[in-house]
């Protein structure tokens, strides 16, 4: 009898610690078993709704697993993201952060920080272009950029919004020349391009795939990339870095989008999530939407997404500081 008391303890003491044969990790290896709820802080239609629900089919095909996109716009990305942080963390109810959201945290608009997403994987990173004029006055970037040092504050930019990513790098455009742009914000960047195409201001800075219509048709031409290097996606638009412009001299900036989970969320999980996404994002099917679209695709995950997040985060802080302090 005492033997039995014995060996019912201790199978009871294996089960408590997940040591019974099969029972580690139980969870994730059955996650999914129900639907997927990604919440976009933006309208239906938009580059990342549109981007979001390329998803779907691929996701569907591959795990048999359905995402249902929950569009819950306002606050830049705020009144979404407020809503996924909130949902309980078990890895069905995730988002699509941006950074704008990472914009606003560092601008203190919000009353809470990275600390509460678990980062899943990097969707995407728009390199953002300075867009000018197909037939205007500038032929070229240095051409912009010398317009620029002899007409202070003459020089006009268009963004989609102000205090964001594209802001920023007018901002640093202007620093890398040593001299002043005059910043014009608009509400969206179809509005900006519209009026650079009226000839109502001189210069837009937005995502590829804001312009891509413009820049197809030959209305409008980008004459710099904000990377390092060139972009995969506009192969023959040169860099600020290579024409001698410094514009990172803060540390890392991009325009990216990256999917999220509430704080909380089991490793197990996240780790399950993260290889799907993965995955997705690899596919032929998205990689040819990303070449179409003017974004990169090469999804980060685990510890180096992190990271890399952190630093943009740091990056946008020192930028809230010194280019946005009143």
């Amino acid at each position: 009898m005492k033997n039995r008391i014995v060996v019912v303890l201790l199978v009871a003491l294996m089960v408590t610690n997940g040591l019974v044969l099969g029972t580690l990790p139980a969870f994730a290896s059955t996650f999914p078993t129900k639907e997927i709820k990604v919440i976009v802080p933006w309208s239906p239609g938009g580059a990342t709704d549109v981007m979001v629900r390329a998803l779907q089919p691929i996701f569907k095909s591959k795990f048999g697993a359905n995402l249902v996109v929950l569009n819950k716009p306002g606050g830049s990305s705020a009144v979404g993201l407020t809503e996924m942080i909130a949902a309980k963390p078990d890895g069905y109810t995730i988002g699509i952060a941006s950074s704008s959201i990472l914009s606003l945290m560092a601008l203190n608009e919000v009353p809470w920080r990275t600390d509460k997403f678990t980062n899943i994987a990097l969707v995407s990173e728009d390199p953002l272009i300075l867009i000018v004029k197909a037939d205007g006055k500038f032929k070229s970037l240095d051409d912009y950029m010398k317009a620029v040092v002899e007409n202070p504050g003459k020089i006009t930019v268009g963004t989609p919004g102000s205090r964001n990513v594209n802001h920023c790098m007018s901002l640093l455009a202007a620093e890398a020349a040593g001299a002043e742009i005059r910043h014009v914000p608009f509400g969206g960047a179809s509005d900006a391009l519209a009026a650079l195409l009226g000839g109502h201001i001189d210069s837009v800075v937005a995502k590829p795939n804001d312009a891509m219509g413009q820049l197809r048709s030959g209305d409008a031409k980008a004459i710099g990339v904000f990377m390092d290097q060139r972009s995969p996606a506009l192969p023959d638009v040169p860099s600020f870095k290579e024409e001698g412009y410094d514009v990172f001299k803060y540390g890392k900036m991009a325009q990216v989008s990256f999917m999220v989970a509430p704080a909380g969320v089991p490793k197990d999980v996240q780790e399950k999530l993260a290889s799907m996404f993965n995955e997705v994002l690899t596919s032929e099917e998205f990689q040819k939407l990303a070449k179409n679209n003017g974004f990169i695709a090469e999804p980060v995950v685990g510890d180096e997404l992190d990271a890399y997040i952190t630093d943009l985060y740091g990056s946008l802080e020192n930028i809230a500081k010194k280019a946005f302090a009143e």
